[in-house]
């Protein structure tokens, strides 16, 4: 019976000793999943932002090409990888040192808006990938530039003349739409040339300008002579009209009229008649 009572006691013990082993091994099994969750949440739960979008490569299969990932929390094996992209319409700039017509060099400060095509994001990332705005969205861009300021003078690039900025975007448009990636405008912030080619343009384009104030005051000139001339001729023309048709009979009959006016008028004066030169009146106290 002692023996039974020993027996019992034992197996109660060793059923107590794998329970706590059982408990200590759950315990180091619960711990060593929280580390790996810990460790691997940011493989597992991928938080896709407003303006973004994902695309899944599978470890076993490759990339998703017929899914796009959209906003908002997914959860994925840690052996996959989500690569997560900015949708958005952004903006990036860039300096270059390129060569003008004849060699000389200019400084352009570049700026590119942009965005990856929505539709193709999987093809965007199986052929270019995550870096696809300095494989070649700035080297299309950096390639076209080259091609188009070097048909050009400083000059021509400096002022802009025949229609160099839209040319260039376009060129830019079309070559990097081809990778799917839109390109909504190229912009050339700002254009600076070599201390010496720059003050040479400046000082060409000040002269420019004041030969253009010269020769529209030259202008106004030449047209107020031409009035004074027509205005001269004008007069001529009058005065040779009146020469002919004014006698001596005429200018007595108008002295007369005039000296009727005179006596009429509340102003004090007195009328000579026949007192004048030619027989015209003579006006007496005149108040001028």
């Amino acid at each position: 019976m002692a023996f039974d009572d020993e027996f019992d006691d034992y197996e109660e013990a060793l059923k107590g000793e794998r329970r706590r082993r059982f408990q200590l091994y759950g315990l180091i099994f619960l711990l060593a999943f929280g580390v790996a969750l810990a460790l691997l949440w940011n493989r597992i739960v991928i938080t896709v932002q407003s303006g973004e979008a994902g695309v899944l490569y599978r470890w076993v299969s490759g990339t998703e090409m017929n899914r796009i990932y959209g906003e908002g929390l997914h959860i994925i094996w840690p052996w996959n990888r989500m690569y997560v992209y900015n949708v958005r319409l952004q903006t990036q700039e860039r300096g270059y040192t390129m060569l003008t017509q004849g060699g000389l060099p200019i400084d352009l400060q570049i700026a590119v808006r942009y965005q990856p095509d929505l539709r193709l994001l999987p093809l965007l990332h199986v052929t270019v990938g995550p870096e696809y705005l300095n494989k070649i969205v700035f080297p299309e861009t950096e390639a076209v530039l080259r091609r188009e300021v070097g048909q050009y003078t400083p000059e021509q690039v400096y002022t802009s003349k025949r229609g160099f900025l839209e040319s260039i975007v376009v060129s830019s448009l079309t070559n990097v739409e081809d990778r799917y990636v839109i390109v909504d405008d190229v912009l050339v912030r700002s254009v600076e040339l070599p201390p010496a080619v720059r003050l040479a343009v400046e000082r060409k384009l000040t002269l420019s300008e004041e030969q253009k104030a010269y020769d529209y005051r030259l202008g106004i000139e030449r047209k107020e002579a031409e009035r004074k001339a027509i205005e001269a001729d004008g007069i001529m023309r009058y005065q040779n009209t009146i020469k002919q048709s004014l006698n001596e009979d005429l200018l007595r009959w108008q002295g007369v009229q005039a000296t009727r006016d005179l006596a009429t008028s509340p102003n004090s004066k007195t009328v000579v008649i026949g007192g004048g030169r030619d027989g015209l009146p003579l006006i007496l106290g005149s108040d001028r």
